[in-house]
């Protein structure tokens, strides 16, 4: 079957839709990445709030949740700059910044679960449980 001139013009005006449709630049999905970093911090700093306040009453804890976060960034900066050591500009490619953000909120994510026990307690009898307090 012949393809005619008008098929031809409604295959392309459907890819060009398509392709509009789902096509983003580069700098638009390093700002959304950028973006998903700042909830992840955002999240992230919530449940320590709530951590400091909800232990509170319990100096020895506070002292080492304060310490071992303020580790945590110096960890979590390493490993980003583990994965993406000092180079040349432009050895990773235009994507470096949008990488680099989605590996930060990956890991800043992991952190927030981790924190999260503290909020959530741990079912009674772990022997194991530490400073995490029993679910009620």
């Amino acid at each position: 079957m012949p393809i005619t001139i008008r098929k031809l013009f409604i295959v392309s005006s459907l890819l060009l839709v398509v392709t509009a449709s789902f096509g983003q630049t580069q700098a638009s999905m390093s700002n959304a990445e950028a973006q998903a970093l700042q909830q992840a911090d955002k999240a992230l700093n919530s449940v320590y709030q709530k951590v400091l306040k909800q232990y509170g009453a319990d100096p020895e804890f506070i002292k080492s949740l304060k310490n071992a976060q303020r580790i945590w960034v110096q960890f979590r900066d390493a490993e980003v700059k583990m994965k993406y050591p000092d180079r040349p500009a432009g050895y990773y490619g235009s994507a470096q910044p949008m990488c680099e953000a989605a590996y930060r909120t990956e890991l800043t994510q992991q952190r927030t679960r981790t924190l999260t026990v503290w909020l959530m307690g741990i079912e009674e009898g772990d022997v194991c449980a530490g400073s995490v307090k029993m679910k009620n």
